[in-house]
């Protein structure tokens, strides 16, 4: 399935492209269904981690990212959320194992113009791929169901909003800390990164993930974000 962008987006060039995977058996997929695309080995760069990625961002122009979620020394999201800061006009593509919730929301919050499985075979990531260069957004079918469902069932349970539109008052206050690593949140960081971020422990980091799920009656991020905003705590 793929989800068209509006026509003042700018239509993509799958030449040169920017692999950033680990896994050298999905990195010769990637590289034969690139070149099905017209992308021989000169136009395709490599790396196997974040440092490698964000190395080569720098040195080099790229048309595309093609970006997987577990990497060696981090996750993708957090090299998407990079690229959005340093190379906003390289747009990057996940194509990943993972299909949570959580890792989904944040990867396409982080900047992510597509998310692809890599349980789809050649030909098909090869088309949703190639629909890019028309300015499309690809999306894994079993992703835009998640995606749609989600949304259903926020339509179904709306939340309750008071009369003259204020924000809903919280029960619990967030302490500052909180709030803080509520932000960092919703820019999709993982729970280490936000530890180097405030300069505190992973294991601290994850207790106050939980208070914070405790006060917003939540469980998991995409909910905790989405309360958050309800309750006016994110811009």
């Amino acid at each position: 399935m793929t989800i068209s962008q509006s026509e003042t987006v700018e239509t993509v060039s799958l030449s040169r492209s920017l692999v950033v995977e680990d896994d050298p058996a999905m990195c010769e997929r990637l590289g034969h269904v690139l070149n099905t695309l017209g992308n021989d080995g000169p136009q395709i760069a490599w790396a196997d981690s974040i440092a490698t990625a964000k190395e080569l961002l720098d040195a080099q122009s790229f048309g595309i990212a093609l970006v997987d979620i577990g990497l060696p020394d981090g996750s993708g999201v957090e090299l998407i959320g990079w690229m959005q800061a340093r190379h906003p006009k390289v747009p990057a593509v996940v194509i990943s194992a993972f299909r949570t919730e959580e890792v989904i929301f944040a990867a396409l919050r982080a900047g992510a113009i597509g998310y692809l499985l890599k349980e789809r075979d050649d030909l098909e990531l090869g088309v949703a791929l190639r629909s890019i260069e028309q300015g499309g957004s690809p999306i894994d079918p079993a992703i835009a169901r998640h995606i749609l469902g989600w949304l259903a069932a926020q339509r179904v349970s709306p939340p309750a909003v008071p009369a003259a539109n204020a924000p809903a008052a919280l029960p619990v206050a967030l302490t500052p800390r909180e709030r803080k690593i509520l932000e960092l949140v919703a820019q999709g960081l993982s729970n280490r990164n936000m530890a180097e971020s405030l300069s505190i422990s992973r294991l601290t980091v994850e207790c106050h993930t939980k208070n914070i799920y405790r006060k917003l009656a939540v469980g998991s991020r995409t909910e905790a974000v989405y309360q958050a905003r309800r309750h006016g705590l994110l811009n």
